[in-house]
């Protein structure tokens, strides 16, 4: 009898374990992968890169409305995890950033995008003159855009407009941008709009450099950045701001941009730090300059009222020495901030040790930007 009530108990006790471990599933966010080929094994490996933490998760196939596509899940909770490496028949992605808005990778090309299809992002594009040229500035809208509605846009100033929508901008893609804004907004995030300034001619080294002080590097001297930032400040945001629905004031404008993009959006949240409420500096060419110049340049400005969120990334790959340099000067300017005064809380600085400098991997980091650009749509 005695053995007969502890295999009852046991029995019980498993089924209990089981429907509340269902239970913590059901309340748990879901991942997915997309994928077009058919897998026979697929797992998802999240990582937190604050505390270590980690879980491996064998994803289930689900069906799918789209019958070219598979759809594979699994359960991780956002909160308790920032990245992601999908792992499908023995090939992985590299790491991808996870959090509430961002819950989904298509990997199906080997070059993975937020979300579970394939997007063709339309874009205005709208010329304006610039210095003895022309320049282009294109601008994309969510699909369900709505001209005259209360509830406005937010906006996302962004360098190189040339390489964030079109998957064949570049060998490895597009920076995704609008895939991850979709995603965003379908997750209850901020509805929002990108700008994106064209620097893709011969002239973008000169556009993108600001002039703060000597730089390391002969070949970049005489940067125009003063004058871009002008540009973007007295022209492009006028025109932004008269012709679409979007908010004007300093909480839901942003700005964005990788590389000397990177430093160049820098530059100019430190300039206007009244008008915006974040820059994301991806790869950011700050060794152009010295720590030295980077301090005495920041301690000319006042952040006592206003300190945009600088959210500064980098990759660090032994195959890439162009990353790998540009890393030096990203881990050092928190302390250069620090230095000057600039409010702790308001720097965020992620590393991913084998990043490289291309597009694939500032559109798998670009999601966890939004995170940080939009915390209150995110709490």
């Amino acid at each position: 009898m005695k053995r007969i009530f502890t295999a009852v108990l046991c029995v019980v006790l498993t089924v209990l374990l089981f429907t509340a471990c269902g239970k913590t599933d059901d309340k748990t966010p879901k991942f997915t992968a997309a994928d077009k080929a058919d897998r026979k094994e697929v797992t998802a490996a999240f990582k937190n890169t604050d505390s270590g933490d980690t879980l491996e998760v064998k994803l289930n196939r689900e069906k799918s409305s789209d019958e070219k596509t598979a759809l594979y899940t699994g359960n991780a909770d956002p909160a308790k995890f920032d990245r992601v490496i999908v792992t499908a028949d023995g090939t992985e992605t590299i790491e991808l950033a996870y959090n509430d808005f961002v819950r989904a990778w298509d990997i199906s090309s080997g070059k993975p995008y937020p979300g579970t299809q394939v997007m063709e992002p339309q874009y205005d594009r709208v010329t304006f003159d610039y210095e003895d040229r022309k320049k282009d500035v294109l601008i994309w809208k969510p699909e369900d855009y709505d001209p005259s509605s209360a509830d406005k846009y937010a906006v996302i100033y962004m360098t190189d407009g040339q390489n964030l929508f079109d998957r064949k901008a570049t060998s490895t893609g597009s920076w995704g941008v609008a895939e991850s804004i979709a995603e965003m907004t379908a997750n209850g995030g901020q509805k929002c709009i990108i700008v994106g300034v064209e620097n893709g001619a011969t002239w973008r080294d000169e556009e993108l450099t600001p002039d703060i002080g000597k730089v390391t590097e002969a070949s970049f001297e005489n940067g125009k950045g003063k004058y871009f930032s002008d540009f973007v400040m007295d022209t492009v945001m006028p025109y932004i701001n008269e012709h679409y629905n979007v908010y004007t004031d300093r909480e839901h404008t942003h700005i964005a941009g990788s590389s000397s993009g990177g430093i160049e959006s820098f530059y100019i949240a430190m300039e206007h730090p009244d008008r915006f409420a974040s820059v994301g500096a991806l790869s950011p060419a700050f060794l152009l300059y010295t720590d030295d110049t980077w301090v005495e340049y920041l301690n000319k400005k006042d952040f006592s009222k206003n300190a945009p969120l600088v959210y500064l990334y980098c990759g660090n790959s032994s195959a890439d020495q162009l990353e790998q340099a540009l890393c030096v000067g990203t881990k050092t300017m928190p302390n250069n901030l620090k230095a000057c005064g600039y409010p702790d809380d308001k720097v965020v600085i992620k590393l991913y040790e084998n990043g490289v400098h291309n597009e694939m991997y500032w559109r798998a980091v670009f999601p966890d930007y939004l995170k940080y650009a939009f915390p209150k749509a995110s709490e």
